[in-house]
């Protein structure tokens, strides 16, 4: 009888540069992430980031055990799939220790969890990359974690806003624009956080590319791969 279905899993050795996972060579499968807010190759499946991220438990029993016991929140909503892709600028809540991490890029990449205060599980910040206008002209965006959010038309796609979680409500808009504080996210200089100095326009079909600094260094980035943050949620 043939496979049924997509597969459960992953070799290890092929897991995305995104995931932290150094002992790639001990063990030969890991749990892949199912369909959800992120993608495949920019998540880490909750459970892999509860046995070998955060080092919580040592086998996935155990962390069954925990989801199972509806203990664990990925931006404030219980989440019992060891499989649900928890991404960047995520907030995973564990109620039992009351800890909680925000998802961030390391200086290589990565997708690694930085500890919170409780008086900061309330917000993140989402890049919006979609944005439609619906019947009656009402404006409605799309962003990066898949959320759908109704607002005014001066949010433009690229822009960040900050809302409050588990229910959206947008904060504060954060401008993709000349003096803003930036991540980058992909490329070789994913993990960094610059200053935006202009956003140039290419002609012939070309990707547009931004001009950045960070200290006295400057340098070239392709503008999708910049996320507008503020101090206040990115630990």
């Amino acid at each position: 009888m043939g496979k049924r279905g997509a597969p459960k899993h992953m070799k290890r050795i092929a897991v995305p540069k995104s995931v932290p996972i150094h002992d790639k060579k001990s063990r030969e499968w890991m749990i892949k992430s199912s369909p959800g807010p992120h993608s495949g190759d920019y998540s880490i499946p909750l459970g892999v980031l509860i046995r070998d991220v955060l080092k919580l438990v040592r086998t996935s029993r155990e962390v069954g055990r925990i989801l199972s016991s509806r203990l664990v929140r990925v931006d404030g909503t219980v989440r019992v799939d060891e499989k649900f892709p928890v991404g960047l600028m995520d907030v995973v809540s564990f109620e039992k220790n009351e800890t909680h991490y925000r998802i961030i890029l390391d200086k290589k990449g990565r997708l690694v969890p930085a500890e919170l205060k409780k008086g900061d599980i309330s917000t993140k910040v989402v890049r919006i990359v979609k944005k439609h206008i619906q019947p009656k002209g009402k404006i409605t965006l799309t962003s990066n974690d898949g959320r759908t959010i109704i607002a005014d038309n001066h949010i433009m796609v690229g822009d960040s806003v900050v809302v409050s979680i588990p229910k959206v409500k947008i904060k504060t808009h954060l401008k993709r624009e000349s003096g803003a504080t930036c991540l980058i996210m992909d490329g070789k200089h994913a993990g960094f956080i610059v200053s935006l100095k202009e956003i140039i326009q290419r002609k012939g079909g070309q990707a547009s590319e931004a001009l950045v600094s960070q200290g006295d260094n400057e340098f070239i980035t392709v503008a999708k791969y910049l996320f507008v943050i503020n101090d206040e949620v990115y630990a």
